[in-house]
């Protein structure tokens, strides 16, 4: 099944139409549990790194209602959020939906980074994308459960069915000529069908020749990125010796160009030079990790791609690699920030003298504010050695003073334009940070006090930490 859970629910007949008049797309609807707390709704940058963008809040009313309007260039996948809770939609352009955001299923553990829940549609007619993928991708889900069984992948009785599913598809789709996005899925979903273990499955370059090599890249079709995506994958592993050491020695060189030039020799990679530059920025990511190649270099090239690429798609690729690639990541170096508590200014460099516990809170949302009353056990055991700070979007109606008064740790209210949001890539509340006493991180996201898959909680690493420092006779001081 795809990673998002979709609903379809057809209680009222709704009208579904364009807004005259602008070019404005419109998600509302009923978030019960999430009365007086923030809805945001975003959209995936790329499908390569995965960044996402908002563009679009509203506050859930009393009467649980909401509206998000918004500009939409092209049909895309959304992400709707609230707290730790998301839900993933289509919308395109023009368009206006109404659904219901649920409450995160009470028996699903809970995940920091984030929880899937559903969203129920309202009247949602056959013609939406939403409707059309859901209703595919049940089709495709039976006939893989029905048909590539470990008995039936090794005969010719898998191949014919496959051969009629495919008939039977096109057949069914035959009129649906204008939607662009739904006939890249439904290729692309039919596609990684092929690479599937069976007899007289395609091989690669055959694979490119019909799935590739005459389509045009659609950078914002989830299916279509996937596949190529996957693809590529370890690209570099699968190249010839020669080859190899050409994309190298231009990496060596901080060239894009020469590495392009090296790629195009790759077959696959000949015909499209876009498509090229595209896999060369994922394989430079794959590559960045591998002590063989220096990072250096690899960054001053997606640098170069990102000021100077001919495709202004593959321009934003280039920037969000790199700033995966040097965002929080343990041994990175934190990035600094500054807040204010009570006309005092706080910088990284405030905390030098302890371990730093950074942690981003939505003081609205209950399940927020269990975990910090865990949190004064911990806080209690380790204060010593650790400063617990919590930052918080400025809310009126979160009451500062009575927060203050609850916490025992630094409590600081600031600006949701504060850049500490960013750059330390708060998406999802609780987000904890752990930095060294020299601006190093340590982990991103860390361990809350909630336990994790493991049954590890941050509790366990603090009292590492701490044995450490006792056992080297540094105390607090280090």
């Amino acid at each position: 099944m795809n990673r998002y859970i979709l609903s379809l629910l057809f209680f009222v007949s709704l009208a579904f139409s364009p807004i005259y008049g602008q070019a404005l797309t419109e998600i509302s609807g009923f978030a019960p549990a999430y009365v007086g707390k923030e809805i945001e709704l975003y959209q995936i940058s790329d499908f390569i790194t995965m960044r996402e963008e908002r563009i679009a809040s509203s506050t859930v009313k009393a009467d649980s209602s909401f509206s998000l309007v918004f500009n939409l260039d092209e049909t895309r996948k959304l992400i709707l959020k609230s707290g730790n809770n998301k839900a993933s939609l289509f919308a395109a352009p023009s368009a206006k939906y109404e659904v219901l955001f649920q409450e995160k299923n009470k028996y699903d553990p809970y995940n920091p980074s984030g929880n899937f829940v559903e969203v129920i549609f309202y009247g949602l007619p056959k013609e939406d994308i939403n409707y059309k993928i859901l209703e595919f991708n049940r089709w495709n889900d039976e006939f893989v459960g029905r048909y590539y069984t470990k008995h039936n992948a090794d005969s010719k009785y898998f191949v014919a069915r496959l051969d009629t599913f495919k008939m039977n598809v096109e057949s069914y789709y035959k009129a649906d000529t204008n939607d662009r996005y739904f006939f890249y899925h439904r290729k692309y979903t039919i596609a990684k069908l092929d690479d599937l273990r069976f007899v007289g499955n395609r091989n690669q370059y055959e694979k490119y020749d019909f799935y590739i090599r005459s389509t045009p890249i659609y950078y914002q079709n989830e299916a279509y990125m996937e596949y190529i995506m996957h693809y590529y994958e370890k690209l570099m592993l699968r190249i010839n010796a020669d080859l190899n050491n050409k994309v190298y020695q231009g990496i060596l060189k901080s060239s894009p160009r020469d590495v392009s030039k090296a790629l195009s020799q790759e077959y696959t990679l000949s015909k499209q030079y876009k498509l090229r530059e595209m896999i060369m920025l994922k394989t430079l990511s794959e590559c960045f990790y591998d002590k063989d190649y220096p990072q250096t270099n690899i960054l001053t090239i997606l640098d170069s791609v990102s000021k100077g690429a001919l495709y202004p798609e593959n321009k934003i690729i280039a920037q969000n690699i790199r700033f995966r690639l040097t965002e929080l990541s343990q041994g990175s170096r934190a990035p600094d920030f500054l807040l204010k508590d009570q006309g005092t200014d706080l910088t990284l460099q405030s905390f030098q003298k302890k371990y730093l516990y950074l942690f981003f809170v939505d003081p609205t949302s209950l399940d927020n504010m269990k975990q910090m009353n865990l949190l004064k056990p911990i806080y209690e055991r380790y204060k010593d050695n650790f400063s617990f700070v919590m930052v918080y979007k400025d809310k009126p109606e979160v009451d500062f003073a009575k927060l203050k008064n609850e916490l025992p740790w630094k409590v600081i209210s600031t600006k949701e334009t504060n850049s500490i949001f960013k750059s330390y890539n708060v998406v999802n509340y609780p987000y904890y940070v752990l930095i060294d006493p020299f601006g190093y991180v340590i982990s991103a996201p860390a361990l809350g006090p909630i336990p994790n898959g493991s049954y590890d909680t941050i509790d366990k690493l603090f009292f590492l930490i701490q044995k450490a420092l006792k056992e080297g006779g540094n105390g607090s001081d280090r």
